[in-house]
C-alpha cells in the first residue's frame, strides 16, 4: 500500500512506498529518484534488495508522479525556495525511513541514499549539511562539472522564471535532450529519449507513461540548475565522516557522466581527498543501469556493497 506524508513545504503529500524483507533485515536505502520520472519505476530494484534483506523506501518527489495534485504541476517545485524544499524532503524520508526501520529490528543497521541523475545532485546538497546521518551513498547517473551551457542557461531562465515560473519550458527541454542525444553513437532507435537505455524497451515504457518525460517548469529549470551549482562545488563532500561510504555507478555511455570521463574524474578527486569510495563503469550501458537489459549485473553488483555480502538466504519480499 502506497503511505502519504507531508512535503517540507506543509502544500503537498509526498507518495511513497517501503519494500519489506521478510527476514532479516541488513541494511536499508532511501532512493531519490531522477528528472521528469518517478518512484514507480524502481519497484522491481527495490523488490530485487527486499527480497534479499534490504529495507527499502521511494518517493516521488516535488514536481513529480503522484505527488503533484493536478498534471499542471509536472516540472514545478516551489516558488520561493525549490532547492530547499527538494532537500528537505530528502531528510523527511530519511527520517521516515529510520522510523520504519526501527518497527521492524532492535538490531543496529546501516542506512544507505541512492540518487540518480538529479536526484544525485539532490543527494549530494543534502550531503553538504547531513551526511552524518547516513552510512553511505550510491551516485547513480551523476556529473562532476557546471559548465558555461549550465551558467548562461541559468540567467537566461532566471529570468523567465521571474515571469512566469510555472510555464512549462518545451523549448529548453528540447534542446538538453538534443544535447544529451547528439553524445550518443548511432542511437538504435530515433526517440528523444534514446540517450537513456540502449534497451529500446525501456526507452518506448518511458515515452508512454505519463509521469515521464514532462518538460519541466522554468521553476523546475531554475532549481535544477542551481542544486548541480551545489552539487558540483568542490566542497560537497567536505563534512562526510572518515567512514563514510560512496558507490559510483554509471553506464560506460552516459552523456551525463560525459561518457564515463566524469566519473573516471569524480572517482579520483574523492580518492584524493581521502574518501572510501568505489566506482562501477558499465559497457555498453547508457544513463540509467537499472533499466538496462543486463540490469541484474548491476542489481547484484548494489546489493554486494550494501550488504558486503551475497551468502545469505533470499526470501519474498512485500510492499505497503
Amino acid at each position: 500500500m502506497t503511505q502519504i506524508i507531508l512535503s517540507s513545504n506543509q502544500i503537498h503529500r509526498l507518495h511513497h512506498a517501503f519494500f519489506v524483507p521478510q527476514g532479516e533485515i541488513k541494511a536499508t536505502l532511501l532512493i531519490v529518484h531522477g528528472m521528469s520520472e518517478h518512484g514507480g519505476r524502481y519497484a522491481d530494484f527495490a523488490r530485487f534488495l527486499a527480497d534479499n534483506g534490504v529495507l527499502v523506501a521511494t518517493y516521488d518527489q516535488l514536481g513529480h508522479g503522484q505527488t503533484v495534485k493536478d498534471k499542471y504541476e509536472l516540472g514545478f517545485f516551489d516558488e520561493k525556495h525549490p532547492v530547499q524544499a527538494l532537500c528537505k524532503d530528502v531528510i523527511i524520508m530519511a527520517d521516515k525511513l529510520k522510523d520504519k526501520a526501527r518497527t521492524l529490528t532492535s538490531r543496529p543497521v546501516s542506512h544507505y541514499i541512492m540518487g540518480h541523475s538529479m536526484g544525485s545532485f539532490i543527494v549530494r546538497t543534502v550531503l553538504t549539511h547531513h551526511a552524518i546521518a547516513f552510512d553511505g551513498v550510491i551516485l547513480m547517473g551523476t556529473g562532476n562539472s557546471f559548465g558555461l551551457i549550465n551558467r548562461v542557461a541559468l540567467m537566461t531562465l532566471g529570468v523567465m522564471n521571474h515571469l512566469n515560473p510555472k510555464r512549462p519550458n518545451v523549448r529548453f527541454a528540447a534542446l538538453l535532450n538534443h544535447h544529451l542525444l547528439s553524445q550518443i553513437r548511432s542511437p538504435i532507435c530515433a526517440s528523444p529519449f534514446a540517450w537513456l537505455t540502449e534497451n529500446t524497451q525501456n526507452v518506448k515504457n518511458f515515452e508512454n507513461d505519463p509521469l515521464c518525460g514532462f518538460a519541466f517548469t522554468n521553476n523546475g529549470f531554475v532549481a535544477l540548475q542551481a542544486v548541480i551549482k551545489k552539487a558540483t562545488s568542490p566542497t560537497w563532500y567536505a563534512h562526510t565522516p572518515k567512514d563514510f561510504r560512496m558507490l559510483l555507478v554509471s553506464g560506460k555511455d552516459d552523456p551525463v557522466g560525459r561518457m564515463g570521463q566524469e566519473i573516471d574524474e569524480l572517482h579520483d578527486e574523492l580518492i584524493h581527498a581521502g574518501q572510501n569510495v568505489q566506482a562501477c563503469l558499465y559497457p555498453n550501458m547508457r544513463h540509467e543501469p537499472l533499466h538496462e537489459m543486463d540490469k541484474g549485473r548491476v542489481y547484484q553488483d548494489i546489493l554486494y556493497w550494501l550488504t558486503l555480502t551475497d551468502d545469505f538466504d533470499r526470501q519474498p519480499s512485500r510492499q505497503e
